[in-house]
């Protein structure tokens, strides 16, 4: 009987099925599971790309409220794209969209202001799916890519290079070079010259009173005044030898920023120097990062319903063509006293130096030259003068904080011409073949041009920020157009 072993294939046929229901539940839990954390991961993926989406919408009306608005776009105005909410740099605000809906689920976005910034905020979006959530946080930035937001903008160049000499720039410096090959020297720069500088230390006090004061950022712990200054070009290589430098090295225990925001040259640094006197926030090697967005501006663009921007200008200006009035335009001095106006545009001078400018005046058939002892003006006007122009004087607004208040634009298909020394002027210049600043001359404004000629001497130009969003009636390529940066992005 102990040999009996009947049966023991029946109960070891059971023990196998026991195994394989205790490892069939076992599967099926398993896969209940499993598809339990799909779905939950399902549904945390569709929260996410709702939040997403919301991120995308606050973009989208964060930067229409800079394009549709054409008088100092803010995002601490207490409007933002038709929404009366904020500023708030402490709390969370929430953006009032009148529906957040998305995919059977929704979001809710908010926003917080920085302290000193109108074109940098922090976005928050929560998307919500059901019982998920996500929450992602976008510190964005707005930049103004108009021509005139620079010291210096430079179109296609000539004789192989863009900026010739010697001159001190404070402000952003832009540089096409589309006629140049990527072993030309877009600029080629010694002595003590200093491609780009971020703040006014060297501005004079009695030029500084009559701009706005700079804008502050915290940098390195501190709270310094900064002209958000950039360095690009597109073709070309950047030559700074001696002492010439793009940005300072950074010093501690001042007011001042003196490193540059940005360096986007795609050819690199030339000269003795080279790389070694970038001093720049994102370092040296950094290549042009605009593609083909920026285009030079030129007076024989077309222009809706005009065969030429210059044809347009024409159209709706002031034309001075009468031949006594072109000889006073051509030699304007404190001592002379006239007065052309029109339906849109007018200049005067009073005799004492004061002279007066609105909407857009048209010198057809001669040039424009300012000389003597010094001019004032105020308002805000354009002059186009189909000849050149000279500036051989004191050409500056009208009291304390009143640039760009009143703002001068002056545009030229041929040449502006800088040629007196220790001689101080504010506006913006437009010289579509060149400008020439051989002389120590301060301008407070831009320049925009295709070639510059800056001598020996170092003549010196002062970006104004607020002159971007001030810009006077008619000035040439004033809608350059806004781009969104997403500076940080991360889910919390």
């Amino acid at each position: 009987m102990l040999r009996n072993r009947k049966g023991s294939t029946l109960i070891l046929a059971y023990m196998v099925i026991s195994v394989l229901i205790l490892l069939g539940a076992a599967f099926v839990v398993l896969s209940f599971n499993e598809g339990l954390f799909a779905e939950r991961q399902r549904r945390s993926m569709v929260a996410f790309y709702i939040a997403e989406a919301g991120i995308e919408r606050a973009l989208y009306g964060l930067r229409r409220d800079f394009t549709t608005d054409s008088t100092g776009p803010s995002w601490s105005d207490g409007t933002i794209d038709t929404f009366t909410i904020g500023p708030d740099t402490s709390n969370y605000y929430t953006m009032p969209f009148a529906s957040t809906s998305l995919n059977g689920g929704s979001y809710a976005v908010q926003l917080k202001n920085i302290t000193g910034k109108t074109n940098e905020i922090w976005i928050q979006s929560v998307g919500t799916y059901g019982d998920a959530k996500q929450t992602l946080l976008v510190y964005a930035k707005v930049k103004n890519l108009s021509v005139w937001n620079n010291a210096i903008f430079a179109g296609t160049g000539a004789s192989g290079q863009m900026i010739n000499g010697n001159v001190h720039i404070r402000g952003s410096v832009h540089i096409l070079g589309d006629g140049l090959q990527p072993t030309d020297y877009v600029v080629d720069l010694g002595g003590t010259a200093e491609l780009i500088g971020n703040n006014y230390n060297i501005l004079d006090s009695g030029l500084k009173a009559k701009v706005p004061a700079l804008p502050t950022t915290v940098f390195g712990g501190e709270t310094v005044e900064t002209l958000n200054a950039e360095l690009r070009v597109k073709h070309g290589i950047v030559g700074l030898s001696g002492a010439s430098s793009a940005g300072e090295p950074n010093v501690t225990g001042n007011n001042t920023k003196e490193t540059i925001d940005g360096s986007y040259v795609t050819n690199g640094f030339g000269g003795n120097q080279g790389s070694s006197s970038v001093y720049s926030d994102n370092g040296w090697s950094n290549g042009y990062d605009l593609g083909d967005t920026i285009e030079f501006p030129s007076l024989s663009d077309p222009y809706p319903g005009y065969a030429t921007y210059q044809e347009y200008l024409k159209a709706n200006a002031l034309v001075i063509d009468d031949a006594g009035q072109l000889a006073a335009l051509a030699n304007i001095t404190p001592t002379s006293n006239f007065s052309y106006s029109g339906p849109n545009g007018s200049i005067s001078v009073n005799g004492s130096g004061a002279m007066t400018i609105s909407g857009i005046v048209y010198v057809e058939g001669g040039g424009v030259k300012f000389s003597g002892a010094g001019i004032n003006y105020s308002g805000q006007g354009s002059i186009l003068s189909t000849g050149n122009v000279n500036i051989e004087s004191d050409l500056l607004t009208t009291g304390n904080a009143s640039f760009p208040t009143s703002v001068l634009g002056v545009m030229t298909p041929g040449t502006i011409t800088f040629d007196t020394a220790q001689i101080n002027v504010m506006g913006m210049f437009f010289g579509e073949t060149s400008i020439v600043a051989k002389k120590q001359t301060d301008v407070v404004g831009t320049f925009v041009s295709n070639y510059f000629d800056m001598g020996t001497n170092v003549p010196a130009i002062f970006q104004v920020p607020d002159a971007a969003n001030n810009l006077p009636p008619g000035l040439i390529g004033a809608t350059g157009g806004w781009s969104m940066d997403v500076v940080s992005w991360q889910k919390i």
